[in-house]
């Protein structure tokens, strides 16, 4: 049976640390980590080239272990967060060293294919090269993703045959992913405050629940492409003479043109150009701009309920917005925010690697 969701946790410290994304620490390098990196004629090019990465990491590889060395050669891990205003993607060996990173646009499936699978494109080059490999040779390579979007069954598996077919595919929801980093795969909640808003729970049994993630057009309540929906409805209604102008309706005309291109940025607007309205409403102080927030914050606190997390529970907040919004959140539900013990590609890595449970949603949120 569920618990309740009233929460008697003490109430959140002005300074509780909600910084997102968890620093890299580089090992210092070992005695002999030079001599014992050094090249074997076996080795195959790949197998030289992660041998360097891990070298200039600091990373110790020992003489005797050219077959681990080939292992993790032809077993690399591949790492994307897909979401739905920038995505960031992590190559890593079997240990999850990172060998090299890459940061680019929106990768949400659902709602701009082209544009997602163009991104992922742009991604796997950026991290091909930095780690001097040739991105045409996938084998041996584990692609493990997260995207926006990838509650959509066919936009998913349209997507995941676009694209290059690596030797294997880990796919999950972005904010499952986010959840698998912040908690290291352990049983926790989280709310992930982008440009879509997703809330997540991992019981110990391996199951988790997803709540929201509906979407620009119905939901993603207290999103970034909500705040910014509720923005340019506010400016039409300015527009329609129905209320009167204010601060808010004029920086949303100013950024779309003027009255005359409005009709153009609607036509094709999508959900982070949405997004890209939001900081209107989090600088202005008009009525209206504090009302959309005062909102925007009740519907992430009622999704933090429905998660029935409770006072032993951990809890996250992840995504471009969490820093702003979390610490409303969690005053009123006087509970606090942890700091996430890793990242999205994190989550993807432990996935992959099998440190996780894959994802298994379950309708009802029941322990």
């Amino acid at each position: 049976m569920a618990r309740s969701a009233a929460l008697k946790t003490p109430a959140l410290s002005p300074s509780t640390d909600l910084k997102i994304g968890v620093p890299k620490v580089q090992p210092p390098a070992r005695a002999g980590a030079d001599r014992a990196s050094r090249p074997n004629a076996n080795d195959s090019p790949r197998a030289v080239v992660v041998r360097e990465k891990l070298r200039e990491s600091g990373t110790l590889v020992s003489r005797v272990s050219t077959d681990i060395m080939r292992t993790m050669a032809g077993g690399l891990i591949y790492c994307v967060d897909g979401g739905g205003t920038k995505s960031r993607a992590r190559l890593v060996d079997a240990a999850g060293t990172s060998l090299a990173e890459s940061e680019g646009g929106p990768c949400n499936p659902s709602t701009g294919f082209d544009r997602a699978v163009a991104t992922f494109n742009a991604l796997w080059r950026q991290c091909a090269a930095a780690a001097g490999l040739d991105a045409e040779e996938l084998g041996g390579i584990v692609l493990s993703i997260g995207a926006a979007g990838f509650y959509v069954p066919a936009a998913r598996s349209r997507f995941l045959a676009a694209i290059p077919q690596f030797a294997k595919t880990v796919a999950s929801s972005d904010g499952y992913a986010a959840l698998i980093g912040a908690g290291s795969g352990k049983p926790c909640g989280l709310i992930n405050i982008g440009t879509g808003v997703a809330g997540h729970r991992l019981w110990p049994s391996g199951v988790s629940v997803q709540r929201d993630a509906w979407g620009w057009l119905g939901g993603d309540r207290g999103s970034g492409a909500w705040l910014g929906r509720k923005a340019l409805r506010h400016t039409l209604s300015v527009i329609d003479g129905i209320r009167p102008p204010d601060g808010l309706s004029e920086r949303v005309l100013a950024s779309a043109g003027g009255r005359v291109r409005l009709t153009e940025m609607l036509a094709g607007m999508t959900p982070d150009g949405l997004a890209a309205l939001a900081p209107f409403v989090l600088d202005e102080g008009v009525p209206r701009a504090m009302e959309i927030r005062r909102r925007g914050i009740e519907h992430l606190t009622d999704l933090v309920r429905v998660l029935d997390i409770g006072d032993g529970d951990t809890l996250y907040a992840v995504g471009g917005l969490a820093d702003v919004f979390a610490p409303c959140v969690g005053k009123r539900l006087g509970h606090a925010f942890a700091l996430p013990q890793g990242d999205a590609m994190h989550g993807c890595y432990l996935l992959a690697a099998g440190r996780a449970p894959a994802e298994r949603v379950i309708g009802e949120v029941v322990a």
